[in-house]
């Protein structure tokens, strides 16, 4: 018993917290499998470093700051026929974030760009890259708070830090001159280090709409597809073809009237 705790206060000092908190486990384990010192040692120091992994897993995903979870595997192909599986599989191996590429992902709502972001974003994070999150209205409030509040000050700078940055709903709300300019100063900064994904309802020629500057709007998209793939999406919501109800139909529904 006391060479346990004396095992467990060593792993604290050396701060393996998952050997000090699993060591009974990981010698019962040991033993019933009666392994030799070194296939034990190696069990303890691998259990410790997939422990490490995990944790450092979840702390990406959680500072992303996604709204919901999304996975590549529930990405329905045979819906969105806008890209093909190739072109999926080629975006999943996630070379693109290396080499510093955009993805700009275009078309009506419901069709799957949201989606399609996320779940790069979410795969890129199990990956250990570093991403963040946020929608065009958030990250204007965030770009005009950012010298005043504490918080948006800290989002700022995991942005800057980030591998890949998704920037969802980009042109639904117009936005101001002062705005425009501040978006305009973020992709000049991250274009020679970070990734971006925009997913946005708007055509490259709508671009000087819902900005009002058609300057600014072939600057920012200057710097936005100097390295980029984009994905036209098109074809019926998705949303709007498996709409849901909770009222009963016909007949049913007459006798709850």
């Amino acid at each position: 018993m006391d060479r346990l705790q004396d095992i467990k206060s060593y792993a604290a000092s050396l701060g393996l917290v998952h050997t000090k908190n699993e060591l009974e486990e990981l010698i019962h384990e040991a033993e019933n499998a009666e392994a030799g010192y070194a296939t034990f040692l190696c069990e303890v120091l691998g259990s410790e470093i997939r422990y490490r992994q995990n944790k450092a897993r979840e702390r990406r995903i959680k500072e992303a700051g996604f709204p919901y979870k999304k996975y590549l595997k529930d990405f329905d192909l045979s819906f969105c026929q806008s890209i093909t599986k190739k072109q999926l599989n080629q975006l999943s191996e996630l070379t693109w974030i290396d080499g510093i590429y955009n993805l700009i992902l275009s078309g009506p709502p419901g069709v799957g760009k949201t989606h399609l972001a996320i779940a790069l974003a979410f795969h890129a994070c199990e990956e250990g890259y570093k991403v963040s999150y946020t929608t065009m209205q958030s990250l204007m409030q965030v770009l005009r708070t950012q010298e005043i509040d504490r918080r948006s000050r800290a989002k700022m700078n995991r942005i800057r830090k980030s591998n890949l940055l998704v920037v969802d709903e980009v042109g639904y709300l117009p936005i101001t001159a002062t705005e425009g300019n501040l978006f305009f100063q973020l992709i000049s900064e991250l274009q020679e280090q970070t990734s971006i994904i925009i997913t946005t309802n708007k055509g490259f020629e709508e671009w000087a709409e819902f900005l009002d500057d058609v300057a600014l709007a072939t600057a920012i998209l200057d710097r936005l597809s100097y390295r980029c793939d984009r994905i036209q999406m098109s074809g019926k919501s998705y949303r709007l073809e498996n709409r849901k109800s909770f009222l009963q139909k016909g007949a049913e529904r007459n006798e709850i009237s």
